[in-house]
């Protein structure tokens, strides 16, 4: 073989070998470059995921925490609904004893004629009352709506009254009443059991 055909394969070889290199440099670095490409949507994919599945805890612990307020506020009511049967009846009761006793008698009286005198006209009042109202009562309510200008009122029984008094005034304008019966300070219901649950919730 002649130098000149050496010199040819040598230039062959050199050119072969530059040739793969720069191949083998091109391979590498687009190896590296998908090795980053597949790091990064790896990542991002890993990111979506993590970030999906915070938010499903998320929800699923705000449901959680919803469920549990509304059993709290249903186990509540159901108490507070409880706790209301059983006072009203006890509510009933001491009204009546109260009025079994003579000194609880004479301040439920007292008490709700002041109040008829700030809300009624100071004429024409009937005072309707249990047949049991031993006279001396009566007599001593008399005295007290006397001596607060109230001269004419009458008295009268009323059959249907287990306890308390019913005050009442006709004018003109048609008939005023004021009820202090256990049935008219029992009748506002709704009222009495807001005031019950206000008050039982200054001891939750």
């Amino acid at each position: 073989m002649n130098g000149k055909a050496l010199a040819l394969i040598e230039i062959a070889e050199q050119y072969r070998a530059e040739h793969c290199a720069a191949l083998l440099a091109s391979a590498e670095s687009e190896s590296r470059r998908l090795l980053a490409d597949a790091h990064r949507l790896a990542r991002r994919h890993l990111r979506a995921t993590l970030d999906a599945e915070r938010a499903r805890l998320a929800e699923v612990l705000a449901e959680a925490q919803a469920q549990l307020v509304t059993a709290r506020r249903a186990r509540a009511q159901k108490r507070m609904a409880a706790a209301l049967a059983q006072a009203w009846p006890r509510i009933e009761r001491a009204l009546a004893q109260r009025w079994q006793s003579p000194s609880g008698r004479a301040i439920w009286v007292e008490q709700h004629l002041a109040v008829a005198k700030e809300v009624l006209p100071v004429a024409a009042w009937t005072i309707l009352h249990p047949p049991q109202w031993p006279d001396a009562e009566r007599e001593q309510a008399e005295h007290w709506l006397q001596a607060h200008g109230i001269a004419d009122a009458r008295f009268a029984t009323d059959a249907t009254l287990s306890a308390g008094i019913r005050v009442v005034c006709a004018t003109a304008r048609g008939m005023n009443l004021l009820d202090a019966s256990i049935e008219g300070l029992l009748a506002d219901r709704t009222g009495i059991e807001g005031r019950l649950l206000h008050h039982f919730g200054e001891f939750a």
